[in-house]
């Protein structure tokens, strides 16, 4: 899970232009990260583009916390 954590994070550091070391695993996506809408279907976007996975957007929009994100690519690989 670190792994995949510190590749969800670098995706979230990168799109959302913060610093990593903000990102922690129970980090809330608009509330503790700034995120909105669009900054969040982009990183939805990026996720399946950099882990060749797909994200339906009902299950795009229960994540709220980068844990959220990190569980449900695991759960797909």
């Amino acid at each position: 899970m670190d792994e995949l954590f510190d590749k969800v994070k670098k995706l979230i550091a990168e799109k959302l232009e913060i610093e990593e070391s903000k990102i922690e695993l129970d980090s809330k996506f608009r509330e503790d990260l700034g995120a909105d809408s669009l900054d969040t279907y982009e990183l939805v976007y990026a996720i399946e583009e950099e882990m060749g996975i797909s994200i339906p957007d009902e299950k795009a929009n229960e994540f709220e916390k980068v844990r959220d994100a990190v569980e449900y690519i695991q759960s797909q690989q």
